[in-house]
């Protein structure tokens, strides 16, 4: 029950990756390279204890830390700039500030 309970986890992490990598493909999501690396740690991490806890199901937690060493190295690659926000936007924010 556990392995399946874990392959469905898989399949949901696996969702969740592709939807970020749509939204950086299509300009939805503006996340610093900090971010994505994080992101990438947080998965690394969790593989690992999915690794230690499920002795039987340990292709799983690899899987999951090694999508999350992927992400975080291409984190590094990605420009150090922060996300720059439109004049539009920051008019309405200087404006909301008043």
């Amino acid at each position: 029950m556990a392995s399946l309970g874990l392959l469905i986890l898989t399949v949901l992490i696996f969702l969740v990756i592709a939807l970020f990598f749509v939204g950086l493909i299509f300009d939805f999501i503006h996340p610093s390279s900090i971010q994505i690396q994080l992101l990438g740690v947080h998965l690394s991490l969790f593989g690992a204890v999915v690794v230690l806890a499920y002795e039987e199901s340990s292709g799983y937690g690899f899987v999951i830390g090694l999508i999350g060493i992927v992400i975080g190295v291409s984190g590094s690659f990605r420009d150090s700039n922060p996300a720059k926000i439109s004049k539009s936007k920051m008019q309405t924010a200087t404006r909301r500030e008043r």
